[in-house]
């Protein structure tokens, strides 16, 4: 078995880094795997939008750190935040003499450094030379949401960390989570309602998650089905993301545009609005070639995620949308998100600019996507 710890003595001249060290980012399930097996790396860089994975990920480092002892031997810095009231504000200096310090009673310490684009320019130096040389008793894990492409140090995190991306899931790795959640509470769930259950709650595993517990506590082992989930849970993402949704396949500008303002205002992240464009453009093609080849109603609505008085009216406007146009729409919303996460130009601008362009007449084509 190879060492728990590697020390990246390679990487003498960051950010103009010596030889290259190219990591592909890995899963959460990767990583989990990874701690299950003993392999526990000094240098993380954790990235993605969701926040539940991130959690449980720190949560398995530090129980990789005996609880007695585990108070003494964890540490987490927001750089730029006050550590206390009233205290100073958290800085990289802060955080590196902290992955220096001994651990207490334990053979290791785990150091989370959060909002690392807020280092200053002159800490870089510092950050770059504990990259050089990590603390063989240290865990230390760069954390962020977004990577900003064009920082130095984003570039050697990267370089000299294990990457780890957490991304929201789909629709269908969302529905496959929610069975086995279900499953490991005796409890299981009709294919209709969890599709209905995904299309109220979205992908966001805390909100599914707490949903889920909801659901489990209320069928007392029971299967459940459609009434259970109307009952129990709440729809925010259908009075949200099915809004924009019927804006945009009825190219009402206005009204779409309105609707992402009150999203974004709301505290809606931008790359979640684009996810959420690009599952509808995804149920569109699923149910266009389903119609297509004349399948039954009842898997064009599961294949949809409408049901009911729904499926009737996103069926008609489907009917009006051809399928070349949903395929360049898929492709100028994969565009978008590239963009955003490579922090061209302002997410909101970037958004505005794809409703704009979602929404156009039938009569004026979709020339700008080509």
């Amino acid at each position: 078995m190879r060492s728990c710890f590697h020390r990246n003595d390679e990487f003498a001249n960051l950010p103009g880094v010596s030889r290259k060290k190219k990591l592909d980012a890995l899963s959460y399930d990767d990583f989990r795997r990874q701690i299950k097996e003993g392999h526990v790396e000094s240098l993380y860089l954790f990235t993605g939008e969701e926040d539940y994975l991130h959690t449980r990920a720190v949560r398995l480092l530090y129980n990789t750190i005996d609880e007695a002892s585990r108070i003494f031997n964890i540490a987490l810095f927001s750089i730029g935040s006050e550590i206390s009231p009233a205290g100073p504000k958290a800085t990289a200096a802060m955080a590196i003499d902290a992955a220096n310090q001994w651990p207490m009673a334990a053979s290791r310490r785990v150091v989370i450094i959060r909002d690392f684009d807020k280092i200053r320019e002159e800490e870089n130096d510092l950050v770059f030379e504990y990259l050089k040389r990590p603390a063989s008793t240290a865990t230390v894990v760069f954390q962020s949401r977004s990577l900003d492409q064009r920082r130095k140090i984003t570039t050697a995190l990267m370089k000299a960390c294990a990457v780890f991306s957490f991304d929201h899931p789909t629709d269908q790795q969302a529905a496959k989570w929610a069975e086995q959640f279900l499953k490991r509470r005796n409890c299981r769930i009709e294919p209709n309602a969890l599709g209905h259950l995904i299309g109220l709650t979205g992908t966001r595993m805390s909100r599914l998650s707490n949903e889920l517990e909801k659901l489990a506590a209320y069928s007392e082992g029971s299967i459940i089905n459609n009434a259970i989930v109307d009952q129990m849970v709440p729809r925010a993402r259908e009075h949200s993301g099915f809004e924009i949704w019927d804006a945009i396949m009825e190219r009402d500008r206005k009204r779409a545009l309105r609707l992402l303002h009150r999203m974004l205002e709301d505290g809606a992240e931008p790359v979640v609005v684009v996810g959420s464009i690009a599952g509808l453009y995804r149920r569109m093609l699923a149910g266009k070639e389903l119609i297509a080849r004349q399948t039954p109603q009842e898997e064009v609505m599961k294949a949809t995620g409408q049901y009911g008085p729904r499926a009737k009216h996103f069926n008609a406007r489907l009917n009006r949308t051809s399928r070349e146009e949903i395929v360049r729409g898929l492709r100028r919303i994969a565009q978008v998100d590239d963009a955003i996460k490579s922090s061209l130009a302002t997410p909101r601008l970037q958004l505005e600019i794809l409703i704009c362009e979602l929404t156009l007449p039938e009569s004026v084509g979709w020339g700008i996507f080509q």
